[in-house]
């Protein structure tokens, strides 16, 4: 490509002293300066067509390399503004998924309700959402009352170390850990506090898409147990044989879901029942009987009326 641009290029005077001998050479073969001169002039003419075109082309390919280096940087200036919105997508959608309570759309014509609002533990809704066994504890008034005095911002992703009962340890949420031991047993709940939880319990699975016949099964096996006639009768060891199956037989129709052994929980095994209330009994008579070796212990000359024991668990 030519140093110069050949269309600003302006041709030399060929008929001055400068290109003489040039034209001589020519003269050699006949003719004059003044022919000679043309025939210099006609050949720069021809030369500095060429370098125009050269020019003109190498003009073109350059322009069009610039061209091409602009559309490129066009288009990765596009992609990695395209990258940087969908990592920022996707960073929005994980804070959103792990601080639900910071982005759930609030509606904006609605007004606080009058009526109690049930909100359950963040434990209880989790294991609600798969499926899991949840202690009747969670939907109490004492249960939900703690939820209302406890702070609700603790990460739910929070891990912490805890001994299993088989001695090994394991990572659980940490709101697990921090609630493992302060909630009641369903066996050891008063009737009461049963019938404040069996319900919202039932409607808790069905806002967290329970299938429809499991939450009917759970509601006709609370049924059956509110109506046995032991729950209205006087022994209390009875009534606690009722919330004792309910509390074993809800957590063993858990553990056999997807095996040989899982069963309907609304039927009701009177035998498992009755074997549950010896049980009790039992338990109750070992317990007179060390609390009466306690007392011998204690007194220093009891009397033989002292040692009459008797039990009504009928």
């Amino acid at each position: 490509m030519p140093a110069n641009n050949p269309h600003l290029a302006m041709p030399p005077d060929f008929t001055s002293e400068r290109f003489r001998q040039a034209r001589e050479q020519i003269i050699v073969n006949g003719g004059d300066h003044v022919t000679a001169a043309d025939q210099l002039a006609l050949i720069w003419t021809v030369n500095n067509d060429l370098e125009k075109q050269e020019w003109d082309c190498q003009v073109q390919q350059q322009q069009q390399a610039a061209a091409d280096r602009e559309r490129q940087e066009a288009e990765e200036r596009e992609r990695l503004q395209l990258e940087r919105e969908r990592e920022r997508e996707a960073a929005l959608q994980e804070e959103k998924k792990k601080y639900r309570h910071k982005h759930a759309p609030i509606p904006q014509d609605a007004v606080i309700s009058s009526d109690p609002i049930i909100i359950p533990s963040p434990i209880a809704v989790r294991k609600l959402r798969k499926g899991d066994f949840v202690e009747l504890y969670y939907f109490t008034n004492k249960g939900l009352r703690s939820v209302e005095s406890s702070t609700r911002s603790a990460d739910d992703d929070a891990l912490a170390l805890l001994q299993m009962g088989d001695g090994l340890h394991s990572f659980v949420p940490l709101a697990a850990a921090q609630a493992k031991g302060t909630i009641t047993m369903d066996e050891d709940l008063s009737w009461e506090e049963f019938a404040e939880a069996a319900h919202r319990l039932a409607t808790a699975m069905r806002e967290n898409e329970w299938p429809e016949d499991r939450v009917d099964s759970h509601i006709k096996f609370w049924i059956a147990l509110e109506g046995h006639p032991w729950r209205h009768g006087h022994c209390e060891i009875s009534k606690h044989a009722l919330l004792t199956y309910q509390a074993r037989v809800r957590r063993k129709w858990h553990d056999t879901l997807a095996t040989p052994h899982s069963f309907n929980i609304a039927l009701i095994n009177t035998t498992l029942l009755s074997q549950i209330r010896d049980e009790l009994v039992h338990s109750a008579q070992v317990a007179q009987l060390e609390s009466l070796k306690q007392w011998r212990n204690d007194s220093p000359s009891p009397s033989v009326s002292d040692f009459r024991l008797t039990f009504v668990w009928r």
